[in-house]
């Protein structure tokens, strides 16, 4: 063993921190078996009194995160990081299960939801505080998907056009006009497939055009430019070739069963945080409430969560046996990254399997629960949440110094979302996001800042009714905030045949020293693509070699650099 040269505490050999006051262990003194037991009681003692003063401050995950050592690792995982920060700090990280509902709720902030349903009927109080929070997450990501800012579909399809021209610049429009990249793509989950298409074309003149695809467990690609053949091969042969490892091959049929199996997992760990909370530790009242930020007061039901120090140590010990026993997170984990194959295919070292990674997390926060408990209890760690008839109006977690919110305010028919930040250690900030709906049209702005300096960070003008492979139908202003007049403006549209344009003007370009005064691009998509398999002669690459794959590489690169070649003949022209 060792002894730790700032507290004096023994600790083990191969220890880079001290697990008493977190400091880093180069050059420490090792100390002998007999020195070992000797201070066997002095050494409770002390851990006894760093254990109290590290109740007494709330350190934050970022501040954990920094402490850990920067020197490179072979590999990495969650559990690695948790290691490696000294003691005294790495406990805050297991709020993770907490500070991960936030995230949740974070998500769904940006997109404009619909009225919560009047939930919870047959709930009992403790499922009702979750449930009004899941539910409101959900209606979020269901009007995203609505709205189509998110497409859950497994079969999808699009040509994306990309043009462009400068206002005010007659020499640079002469190489835009003409000149477009085009992208094609079609992804059939169902079939494991995914096809791409890419395609430059420079004044009139047919540059470049490459495929790439991937289809069941087989991958291909082709420049026709730069070379006469399709080359495709079994991914796993391949890798398993070049570097001796054996890889989970993608499996895209499995992207809705994972979803579902992400929803159970969810409710798993939901019900083990409403297993902590109790009469005692679970109140809700109805009475008036104020929302500080928006300054709007309501009368609903105020729901508070304190646990108990006992309280808090019962759940991280609780949520270390089922992280370490739960197979579904394991396999989800290993179906859609498959972190451990890949990380020591690719030469990134041997990472661990999803199995060990959980497994040591689970170590973590178990041997960190009493003290993760105490810090959080000291520091009146408390989650609030508000009600109106069946709304969700607030959510707050706060501690003695710190707080995070999200507020809900409703007028009429206007709805205003707000994030805010307070913190003691940095500064406060604020996220907003206001909206009305009228005659199916979504008009809004957010903005944010920090209480001194504030901006308009975006306004728009939403068609609920129709969108493009992207996006909703509508404008979205962007202004300078500085004052120095730009103005970008994203207008989605009909487009020629069906197709949407996605058209950005950026204004008053001058004013910043440019020689012209504006730039238009258009992003042209279809709802359907047009993505093929190439048409040149098939090369099966299975068995090739690293030798093999050098010359193709030399060969289709001396390809492209003639290419390069005749883009600078048309540029001269």
């Amino acid at each position: 063993m060792k002894k730790c040269p700032n507290c004096g505490q023994e600790v083990q050999d191969e220890e880079k921190f001290c697990e008493h006051c977190g400091e880093k262990l180069e050059g420490a003194e090792t100390v002998s078996a007999e020195a070992s037991a000797t201070g066997a009681e002095t050494s409770a003692a002390a851990e006894s009194s760093e254990a109290g003063a590290n109740a007494d401050h709330v350190v934050s995950a970022a501040t954990a995160t920094e402490a850990a050592p920067t020197e490179p690792q072979a590999s990495y995982s969650y559990a690695q990081t948790l290691e490696e920060a000294p003691a005294g700090k790495k406990g805050m990280k297991l709020l993770i299960p907490v500070v991960a509902v936030i995230i949740l709720l974070c998500a769904g902030f940006f997109a404009f939801g619909k009225k919560l349903l009047s939930g919870g009927v047959a709930l009992s109080t403790e499922q009702k505080f979750l449930h009004y929070q899941e539910k409101y997450l959900q209606d979020k990501m269901d009007a995203m998907v609505a709205l189509g800012f998110i497409n859950e579909d497994l079969k999808q399809s699009s040509d994306m056009t990309l043009t462009g021209e400068i206002e005010g610049s007659d020499e640079m429009n002469k190489y835009l006009k003409d000149s477009q990249i085009q992208l094609k793509y079609d992804m059939d989950a169902e079939k494991n497939s995914f096809i791409v298409n890419l395609s430059a074309k420079v004044m009139g003149t047919d540059l470049l055009e490459g495929f790439a695809d991937y289809r069941d467990g087989k991958i291909g690609f082709a420049i026709p430019v730069a070379d006469e053949h399709y080359y495709r091969g079994d991914l796993k042969t391949i890798m398993k070739n070049l570097t001796e490892q054996d890889i989970v091959a993608p499996d895209l049929k499995k992207s809705a069963e994972n979803r579902k199996r992400l929803v159970e997992i969810s409710k798993k760990y939901g019900d083990l945080l409403v297993g902590s909370m109790n009469k005692d530790n679970l109140t809700v009242e109805k009475k008036e409430f104020t929302l500080e930020n928006l300054k709007e007061k309501y009368t609903g039901e105020v729901y508070v969560f304190k646990p108990t120090e006992e309280d808090l140590k019962n759940f991280y010990e609780k949520l270390a046996d089922t992280v370490e026993k739960d197979s579904d997170l394991e396999s989800l984990l290993e179906d859609v990254y498959a972190t451990s194959t890949w990380d020591s295919a690719l030469g990134m070292g041997d990472a661990e399997t999803p199995k060990d990674q959980l497994s040591e997390l689970a170590k973590e926060i178990r041997d960190n629960a009493a003290d993760t408990a105490k810090e959080m209890a000291d520091n009146e760690f408390q989650w609030q949440i508000a009600v109106v008839d069946g709304d969700l109006r607030q959510v707050l977690l706060s501690t003695k110094d710190d707080s995070f919110s999200l507020e809900i305010a409703k007028k009429g028919k206007t709805v205003t979302e707000q994030i805010n930040v307070v913190s003691s250690s940095s500064e406060n900030m604020y996220l907003k996001n206001s909206y009305s709906v009228k005659d199916k049209m979504l008009e809004g702005s957010i903005s944010g800042g920090n209480g001194v300096l504030d901006v308009k960070a975006l306004e728009y003008k939403i068609d609920t009714t129709k969108h493009s492979a992207l996006m909703p139908y509508g404008t979205y202003i962007v202004e300078d905030p500085t004052g120095m007049g730009a103005k970008l403006t994203l207008t989605v549209s009909d487009g020629e045949k069906g197709s949407s344009d996605h058209e950005i003007v950026v204004e008053g370009l001058q004013n910043y020293y440019m020689p012209f005064s504006s730039a238009k691009i258009n992003l042209n998509t279809t709802k359907t693509g047009t993505a093929t398999l190439p048409k040149e002669e098939e090369v099966d690459i299975s068995n090739y070699s690293q030798e093999d794959f050098e010359k193709l590489s030399e060969t289709i690169g001396n390809g492209l650099a003639k290419v390069a070649t005749t883009l600078q003949g048309e540029l001269a022209g």
